[in-house]
């Protein structure tokens, strides 16, 4: 009997001992477990604005050209491409975006034609253009800007005129310019941007040995850009 109880009082002593090891490796666990996951995870921050701050880019583009003559209904059709460096600054609220923009291009848009009943040949090409925009547009989704533009322009065009009493010539022309487009935003600094602007130049007279010529021209342009937003 007494060897029974002797075994009993020794298998507890084993529990014991193995139960007052054991605890503290389990409390340990619970705490290098740290605290509970939560149900429900914190909802991300709203997106940024994309398309707030300044910007500065590359353009490159085509264009189409007409140049009409104020002292006759002749017409030069001209086509060519363009590139530069375009840049702004932009605001936005929410969806809504202001802003100004800048293009400064050179270009090789050109032409050639018969004016004056026919008796000289002009070859006009615009070899630079420049152009001061406002900008306003609003986000379809945070992403995708859809914008229009408008604002003042020049270029510098060259005007040789072949025939009695031509010659070389050019000049520079002042005008407005009005267009759209839209702008996808990859990520916070960086965009690609399509748009198309329509600038109609008043007329400058330019001088020949036989005589004064007086050209009306406008210009459509077709631009895609990559765009660095600081």
């Amino acid at each position: 009997m007494r060897t029974r109880i002797d075994q009993a009082v020794a298998l507890a002593a084993v529990f014991t001992a193995s139960a007052a090891v054991s605890s503290p490796v389990l409390g340990a666990d619970v705490i290098n477990q740290g605290p509970a996951p939560l149900l429900y995870e914190t909802p991300p921050s709203a997106s940024p604005d994309l398309f707030a701050g300044w910007w500065i880019g590359g353009t490159l583009g085509g264009a189409t050209a007409n140049f009409d003559f104020s002292q006759s209904s002749d017409t030069i059709d001209g086509n060519g491409v363009l590139a530069g460096v375009t840049g702004g600054y932009d605001w936005q609220n929410g969806p809504i975006v202001i802003g100004l923009e800048g293009d400064v291009l050179g270009a090789g848009i050109s032409g050639s034609g018969r004016f004056n009943s026919g008796a000289n040949v002009a070859n006009p090409n615009i070899d630079a253009m420049a152009d001061l925009r406002l900008r306003a547009g609003v986000t379809v989704v945070p992403q995708v800007l859809l914008f229009v533009t408008g604002g003042g322009a020049w270029a510098d065009v060259d005007l040789p005129v072949n025939g009695p009493g031509g010659g070389s010539g050019s000049g520079s022309f002042f005008g407005w310019s009005v267009g759209g487009g839209a702008e996808v935003a990859f990520t916070r600094n960086w965009s690609a941007r399509f748009d198309y602007q329509f600038t109609d130049f008043d007329s400058d007279t330019v001088s020949y040995p036989g005589g004064d010529v007086k050209y009306d021209p406008d210009v459509s342009t077709y631009r895609g850009s990559l765009i660095y937003r600081f």
